[in-house]
């Protein structure tokens, strides 16, 4: 719900204009095997990190600087891509760790990983499956952005709203921990 708020708030194209990528009649037929893959790879990411490592490290170490920092490193030096990215690689793997310390915390305080991979999941829906950036994952996208990872100045901007809302999510599910 908090996405479609987002998507339908001016200006979230940041002045440019999204691009049709896949028919919307296509997008609906494929959308059931999208979202069942983008929940596989989602729940596959946070079971190692959040679940194996960070679990494993709480187990033995009583820092959470530990426990919830190396697994958000080791997930942000995954996202690390600076042949695609050019000089946005920095960003997105701050980006990526911020995300995992969020996820970490969201495991810790839940007990479950059920909340982190329910973040990773939304996340991941809006960025592969609604707006993507025209590379190579953006083939199940309905729209696409009309520039490329390495297109630095608008990509910033971009990873800024995407970070006020992946902040948005998480304190979202703290609420909803909370109760």
């Amino acid at each position: 719900m908090l996405g479609a708020v987002v998507a339908v708030l001016p200006p979230y194209d940041m002045g440019t204009e999204l691009i049709s990528n896949t028919p919307l009649a296509t997008w609906l037929m494929f959308l059931p095997l999208s979202l069942a893959a983008v929940l596989i790879q989602t729940s596959a990411e946070e079971i190692l990190f959040r679940g194996y490592i960070q679990q494993s490290l709480a187990a033995r170490f009583r820092s959470p600087l530990i426990w919830i920092g190396v697994p958000s490193i080791l997930f942000a030096a995954g996202h690390y891509a600076p042949g695609t990215a050019g000089s946005n690689a920095g960003l997105i793997a701050l980006w990526s760790c911020m995300f995992g310390v969020l996820a970490a915390d969201l495991t810790a305080r839940a007990g479950t990983l059920g909340p982190a991979i329910a973040l990773h999941f939304f996340n991941n829906i809006i960025a592969l499956l609604f707006i993507s950036l025209p590379d190579s994952l953006s083939s199940l996208a309905l729209y696409v952005l009309p520039y490329d990872m390495s297109d630095t100045d608008v990509l910033r901007q971009w990873l800024l709203v995407d970070f006020a809302v992946m902040i948005v999510g998480w304190l979202a599910a703290r609420l909803a921990l909370r109760r």
